[in-house]
């Protein structure tokens, strides 16, 4: 938060408290001295958003302070607020001497914290009627009178607000209908079940803090009562010259216990914020032991790699070494590094790693600390200490699909306008060697050696154009001539057109079609060529098979889509090559003797994508092949 708070005490430690809650809210640049003369020369220099000024200052006390502010002498600081900080406000004179230094207020530490914080964040106009109002307010709920009016006279003298309750009823009565703070109950009160009563209080205001009152030599009960949720206990009887002491620790440990559940609160709040993030967080040590670890980072973690050490500190994630990591960002210097990992398993996978460093800096205005030795101690342990990385842990998978299809349009395109034109150039010289060829060939004078080239001739001009229809295709210009159609009567013309070729080949065929197929609304002669590219394909691969050779067709309809599985027992596709396989020009036939061009697939993939249609492929080495071929039905259109 903008502008800069000036604290003057001797006796920062009583309110340490105070600085410690504003810096967590905000206020981070807090100047404290220790006497009104170091005050004057901080105000001289630059004038502070707020000055909290003690009223038993050395040399210069708060209110010569407050006066001199508001004097000609330090015009600079006119406007400036100032509040006067007492520990005691038994003075009845302390606010109205406060009024005429010109202060803007004068607290004491009965105050609501919650309600000086907002005084500052809004900074009024005028004094704030509440924040003299909305005190800590503390319940008194005891038996013995004498005891009930000694301690309720001594809160009241230090400001507090005070109530008193002589049941437990009454007790819970109050806690019901009041913002309470602190709770001194006895542990003797009349009709009442004081571990409910402590039950109950935790239930209704979870932040109070409860103190019993018991009598000497009932330690074992307070102990007792202290595991139901109290916080401290006090002894009877107690007289007005221990009550002051006893109040005093009391209020240290209701301080101590706020910050200690705000702080539990706010780790909660910390630990669901990284939680609910996408990527994987993970919190190492500086000896690479896993602190702290989120939801996502856990799922990405089980993909990994893992080498551990024995006492389970991680040593190694896949090929990242962590002691490499931890040279480059605290030998080197290094404000981050990043690796990327990638992985095999199912299909391929890719992830970003990302680490830094995490260093403990304590904060500039350390001298705060009223203890020397606790302030220098801090300071030679957490000033720069390294104390471990953050690594950031991304699944980029999709990213890297998405750059894959992007490369792999703008192949295709490229691919698309280049066969398109080299289609259109071949198609006419090849119509003109067709018409020659035809001309020859019916002409009674030709040989019969020169028939024999002729028809040579022409049948490898049939050949050429089967080519070009199939770059073609593959670029998508071509016209879908659409019908409706059973899938099985495609498959049974093909099965029929290569029974002898699968007798030949000693290929085993099983065809298992699908009862009550619905329709499909699809260019069967497309369709067809998608059938017979993979069945062709199926059967060269088995060629090389060690094992028995079957073919295997399976139909059938799920979900309104019609899926036809086409299986074979051939040596299989490696993991690493079934993402390429409907790739243009990719090919791997396990005959290398029967080469391929490597665009029967790609052509197949376009052909299936043109009917809105899925085609993709399972397999394993060494257990065969099935391609899944996904149509939707009639009724799904």
């Amino acid at each position: 938060m903008n502008g800069t708070l000036l604290f003057a005490s001797n006796k920062l430690d009583k309110y340490e408290h105070i600085i410690c809650y504003l810096k967590q809210h905000g206020f981070v640049n807090i100047i404290t001295v220790l006497n009104g003369e170091d005050a004057l020369k901080h105000l001289n220099t630059q004038p502070p958003l707020f000055a909290f000024l003690d009223t038993e200052l050395p040399i210069l006390d708060g209110f010569q302070v407050c006066k001199l502010m508001k004097s000609s002498l330090l015009a600079n600081c006119n406007n400036v607020p100032v509040i006067l900080v007492t520990d005691s406000q038994k003075n009845c004179m302390i606010s109205l001497l406060a009024n005429c230094v010109g202060a803007y207020l004068s607290i004491h530490p009965s105050f609501a914290l919650e309600d000086l914080l907002y005084l500052l964040q809004n900074k009024p106009e005028s004094t704030p009627a509440n924040i003299t109002a909305n005190r800590i307010k503390i319940l008194i709920a005891a038996s013995e009178q004498s005891f009930t009016q000694m301690l309720e006279t001594y809160l009241l003298g230090e400001g507090y607000d005070v109530i008193i309750a002589g049941n437990g009823q009454d007790a819970i009565h109050q806690l019901k209908n009041e913002k309470l703070s602190i709770m001194f109950l006895d542990d003797h009160l009349p009709e009442s079940d004081v571990s409910e009563i402590i039950r109950k209080s935790k239930e209704s205001i979870h932040e109070i803090f409860i103190t019993i009152i018991v009598t000497q030599g009932s330690e074992l009960r307070a102990i007792e009562l202290m595991k139901a949720g109290a916080n401290d206990y006090i002894i009877k009887p107690a007289d007005e010259k221990t009550i002051p002491t006893a109040f005093a620790d009391t209020l240290i440990k209701y301080h101590l216990n706020l910050c200690n559940h705000r702080m539990d609160v706010e780790e909660l709040k910390l630990l669901s914020l990284i939680d609910g993030i996408v990527d994987g967080i993970v919190f190492m040590d500086m000896y690479g032991k896993i602190n702290t670890v989120n939801k996502a980072a856990n799922a990405i973690l089980s993909q990994l790699n893992l080498v551990r050490n024995s006492d389970g500190s991680i040593i190694r994630i896949n090929t990242i070494d962590i002691k490499d990591i931890y040279r480059t960002l605290f030998e080197e210097k290094q404000l981050s590094v990043s690796y990327e990992i990638t992985i095999n398993d199912d299909f391929e996978k890719h992830f970003n790693v990302i680490a830094s460093s995490v260093n403990q800096f304590i904060d500039e205005n350390i001298h705060v600390i009223g203890d020397r030795r606790k302030r220098k101690r801090l300071a030679r342990s957490f000033i720069g200490n390294n104390i471990g990385i953050v690594i950031v842990l991304r699944d980029v998978t999709r990213e890297h699909q998405l750059t894959n299809q992007v490369v792999q349009s703008e192949r295709l395109f490229a691919v698309s306008n280049l066969v398109a034109g080299a289609a259109h150039e071949l198609n006419n010289p090849l119509a003109g060697i067709q018409l020659c060829t035809e001309l020859v060939l019916n002409d009674p004078a030709t040989s019969e050696k020169s028939l024999k080239y002729l028809q040579r001739i022409q049948k490898e001009t049939e050949q050429i154009q089967d080519v070009v229809k199939s770059l073609l295709t593959f670029t998508g210009n071509y016209t879908l001539s659409k019908e409706q159609i059973n899938i099985n009567e495609i498959i049974e013309v093909i099965i029929k057109q290569k029974i002898y070729q699968f007798d030949h080949a000693n290929i085993k065929i099983i065809i298992l079609p699908g009862d009550v197929l619905p329709f499909v609304f699809v260019d069967k002669y497309q369709i067809r060529r998608v059938l017979l590219n993979i069945i062709e394909n199926a059967c060269a691969a088995m060629e090389v098979s060690a094992y028995d050779k079957c073919l295997t067709i399976k139909t059938e309809a799920q979900n309104n889509v019609v899926k036809t599985y086409i299986s074979d027992t051939g040596p299989g596709i490696p993991k690493e090559n079934l993402s390429k396989i409907f790739e243009p020009f990719y090919t791997n036939r396990a005959n290398k003797k029967k080469k391929g061009t490597g665009l029967g697939l790609s052509i197949a993939h376009s052909i299936i994508k043109q009917h809105n249609g899925k085609i993709y492929v399972q397999s394993e080495v060494g257990k065969g092949t099935t391609f899944v071929i996904e149509l939707p039905a009639m009724e799904s259109l």
